[in-house]
């Protein structure tokens, strides 16, 4: 019975992981569209300074230097989603591993019906 327990145990913590994970992904998702339609309308606008939020000011910038600092933000980003997209993998087949446990260890019954 303890086995089973334990087996329980891991199969909460997983699917308690996997949560975590997956809503970390969405939050990198909406980040990533976030600073791409930026990027585009950088693209599209004409001049060379933007103005940027800090804290409570706007700032003038150089439209470049947004693009850059964005551009390296989305990297960081793909790679990041990336591997959080790895561990997602590796979580789901891990609880249908225990999945796989837990009902191979539930008895059996011949009368259901």
């Amino acid at each position: 019975m303890s086995v089973d327990q334990q087996t329980i145990a891991k199969y909460q913590q997983t699917l308690e992981e996997l949560r975590a994970v997956t809503l970390s992904i969405q939050q990198y998702r909406g980040r990533l569209l976030e600073i791409e339609r930026t990027l585009k309308a950088l693209e599209q606008s004409q001049g060379g300074f933007v103005y940027r939020s800090m804290g409570n000011i706007l700032i003038q910038t150089p439209r470049e230097e947004v693009m850059k600092e964005l551009n390296s933000e989305k990297e960081l980003l793909q790679l990041r989603l990336e591997e959080f997209t790895k561990r997602e993998k590796l979580l789901r087949e891990r609880l249908a591993s225990l999945e796989k446990q837990l009902r191979s260890a539930l008895p059996t019954s011949s009368g259901a019906g």
